[in-house]
């Protein structure tokens, strides 16, 4: 399963240069520790101009109200840049070529953690130098790779941190915050119930979200179409893995 998971723009202006990411910008590995995985990360140049693309390996962390963290490669306990082999680190992208740059995935042989994580970072800029009075597009992609030991269970804990409201009350959403040491892709379906335990409204979120170990994410529901009052709600949250939680709380719904 692909999700997208940053996109950066460090500078917001027009141009003709565009690359995209076309194979996603999370993947997700269980292979033995000792095992190799090949990962073919697949780049174009979707504008006029050449690119100089430079591919980076970087550890990351998230943090629940800040999001991700970018360091310097082998910089946390559970990086697995080392493990990570690009075939290529920087290359020119002619208009409209597609390249497919593999990234071989080696597993640390006697690896004793639940999981592990690392980054690739894409950066791209014009391959020639524009004038100096127009302002230059520098694009980053991050890239994110998620380790899981198929010998290790880890540890899945998902909190309910909060309830919001999402894109002018069209949409109502959990907040989840993953205090387990292993990511996990997470789809829930919500119900209300009412005073005499009626269900009233029934929903799966719109899409599932993976989370990272201490990331924070939302889980959109579409809007209930009930009458203002109290209501039990119910939560049952289940990840890529099988685990399921649960979340029961009273909320008070006002239209």
């Amino acid at each position: 399963m692909k999700f997208t998971t940053v996109f950066f723009l460090l500078c917001s202006v027009v141009t003709n240069a565009q690359l995209l990411v076309q194979s996603g910008l999370t993947h997700r590995l269980s292979v033995m520790p000792g095992g190799t995985e090949l990962v073919p990360i697949s780049l174009k140049n979707g504008g006029d101009e050449p690119l100089l693309c430079t591919l980076t390996l970087s550890d990351v962390v998230s943090h629940c109200d800040s999001g991700y963290s970018y360091l310097p490669a082998g910089s946390t306990d559970e990086s697995c840049a080392a493990w990570m082999q690009l075939e290529q680190e920087e290359f020119v992208l002619a208009p409209r070529e597609e390249r497919v740059v593999k990234v071989r995935f080696a597993a640390q042989a006697g690896y004793a953690r639940a999981g592990a994580r690392a980054s690739l970072l894409v950066d791209s800029r014009p391959f020639e130098e524009e004038p100096a009075n127009q302002l230059k597009l520098r694009v980053r992609y991050a890239i994110h790779f998620h380790y899981r030991n198929p010998l290790i269970s880890g540890v899945v804990a998902l909190h309910a941190e909060r309830l919001e409201w999402v894109g002018e009350r069209d949409f109502w959403g959990l907040v989840f915050q993953n205090r387990g040491n292993v990511d996990r892709v997470v789809r829930s379906h919500a119900k209300l119930l009412d005073g005499r335990g009626r269900v009233v409204y029934s929903g799966e979120s719109v899409s599932a979200r993976g989370l990272m170990p201490n990331q924070c994410r939302t889980l959109r529901f579409p809007k209930p179409q009930v009458p203002e009052g109290v209501y039990q709600l119910v939560v049952v949250s289940e990840t890529d893995a099988g685990e399921r939680f649960g979340v029961t709380q009273e909320m008070r719904w006002k239209n």
